[in-house]
């Protein structure tokens, strides 16, 4: 894989994340809400860019794109940032599906945990995938997160509920080989 390339989301990247954006609608709304019709249009994505360049200034939250040979090929946020006593964020990712199993996405999670923990502060960082989401728990194993939970019916999607899989990955100065485990309560 040739070099991938990460950017802040900029309100002067709209017509290429509009762009990228209609040209995966289906394949992003199988796994996520929809944005409805209302946003696909190149005013509404300049503004969503502005805020995010807002929210990265504020620390409150980070919005990426991934790019490979100028082409727009996934966002990523960390977003759900909580400083004070937890240093925590959650990633959330996005991919088109041209670029499927090229190894982009697991790249571009693992390249932005690395910034977040170097840069942003963080200590640690969640993300909630929905259990039939294959790809995307691969990603999440390939790019260093550890499975810590499943929340039972824990998402609306398209009118029923869903299974989430929680993981996280630790500031790697605070990595210890295993987690610790609970001791079995006697009934």
């Amino acid at each position: 894989m040739s070099e991938l390339k990460l950017t802040p989301a900029r309100a002067e990247d709209a017509a290429a994340v509009l762009a990228f954006e209609r040209e995966n609608r289906a394949h992003f709304e199988r796994w996520i809400a929809s944005r409805g019709d209302a946003y696909y249009h190149l005013a509404q994505v300049e503004k969503s860019l502005q805020e995010a360049q807002w929210m990265w200034a504020a620390g409150r939250e980070y919005h990426v794109l991934a790019w490979h040979q100028e082409t727009l090929v996934g966002r990523l946020t960390i977003r759900n940032i909580e400083r004070t006593y937890y240093q925590k964020g959650e990633i959330g990712y996005r991919f088109a599906e041209a670029s499927g199993g090229r190894g982009f996405a697991s790249a571009a999670v693992n390249l932005l945990a690395q910034k977040a923990f170097a840069e942003f502060g963080l200590h640690r960082i969640e993300s909630k995938i929905i259990v039939d989401n294959l790809p995307s728990v691969g990603v999440m194993r390939k790019s260093g997160f550890r499975q810590y939970g499943h929340a039972r019916s824990a998402v609306l999607r398209h009118d029923q509920w869903h299974d989430l899989l929680l993981f996280e990955r630790l500031h790697p100065d605070f990595v210890t080989a295993e987690p610790p485990t609970e001791p079995a309560q006697k009934l």
